[in-house]
């Protein structure tokens, strides 16, 4: 199961370099064992672990995008602001994040209470 040890690893702290060079590196194993989509679908919970780490960093429920974006780029993953505003308001959607985004300011604006709920997690939508 050490295929597996670079997932969790990028779930579990929000590291979608070490998440997207696993699933790489791996990624015909996972097809043949017909596991590969339902893995790619666990990235959206290493989004939300990531967004989590940068507000666990900045102490804010307030965070601009551009911080956002720039936690992308020390992954090595280079983004604009509509993506990551786009990442964001799927999260927000499928209820991973509670808060909503200020598009003209660019802004995220997290709710005070529990703003990354783990029951959201659990029983995806």
């Amino acid at each position: 199961l050490n295929e597996f040890v670079p997932l969790v690893e990028g779930i579990r702290t929000g590291d979608l370099r070490t998440f997207n060079d696993g699933l790489l590196r791996y990624q015909n194993l996972f097809i043949r064992r017909g596991t590969y989509l339902l893995l790619e679908k666990c990235k959206t919970v290493c989004y939300r672990n990531l967004f989590k780490r940068v507000h666990l960093i900045l102490g804010k429920s307030q965070i601009h995008l551009d911080s956002v974006a720039k936690s992308f780029k020390w992954l090595g993953m280079t983004i604009d602001l509509d993506e990551v505003e786009c990442i964001l308001a799927n999260l927000i959607f499928r209820g991973y994040i509670r808060g909503y985004i200020s598009h003209s300011k660019r802004i995220l604006v997290l709710s005070k209470k529990d703003p990354f709920p783990k029951s959201a997690i659990i029983a995806s939508r």
